[in-house]
């Protein structure tokens, strides 16, 4: 297997996984009142649900100290003029090449916690599925847009 790609992603996109499980872990708090307010209403042990929220919140927690700075450090991406090599994942590594040749379009996505950033995620569909670059800066972002699609017009042209 060849080298691993040699672009990263934008160090800001650890402040927005940081801030997305953070979001999360508040909604699952938020879920454990609803459920200890229900469990108490009808009269059953609220023990329970003390011990299902602390067991669900210690994991997401956990996964907040550790999932992003693994990832952040695994992810990788290249574009060369025949494919996108993509590599990431925290417990599961994946390595994925995409021939360009079968890109069907490229777009740029933001969502509130992204364009808050600054950054941007680049989505490569092709007939089968799509592939995300997720946390480029958003200039950096449109650019890699603009490239993948004019190599995939490219590729295309030469087959």
């Amino acid at each position: 297997m060849s080298d691993l790609p040699s672009h990263r992603l934008d160090p800001r996109m650890l402040r927005v996984w940081y801030v997305s499980d953070v979001i999360g872990i508040v909604a699952v708090a938020a879920l454990a009142v609803v459920a200890w307010l229900i469990v108490r209403h009808v009269g059953g042990d609220v023990f329970w649900v003390y011990l299902v929220a602390g067991v669900i919140e210690a994991i997401c927690v956990v996964d907040l100290l550790v999932s992003p700075r693994v990832e952040y450090a695994t992810w990788r991406y290249d574009v060369t003029p025949t494919d996108v090599d993509l590599y990431h994942g925290v417990f599961t590594k994946k390595r994925v090449l995409v021939p360009l040749v079968r890109v069907q379009h490229v777009q740029t996505k933001q969502g509130p916690i992204l364009r808050a950033h600054g950054l941007a995620t680049v989505t490569i569909s092709t007939a089968g599925e799509s592939f995300e670059i997720p946390g480029l800066a958003e200039e950096n972002a449109n650019e890699l847009r603009d490239r993948v699609a004019e190599l995939a017009r490219l590729a295309k042209e030469d087959v």
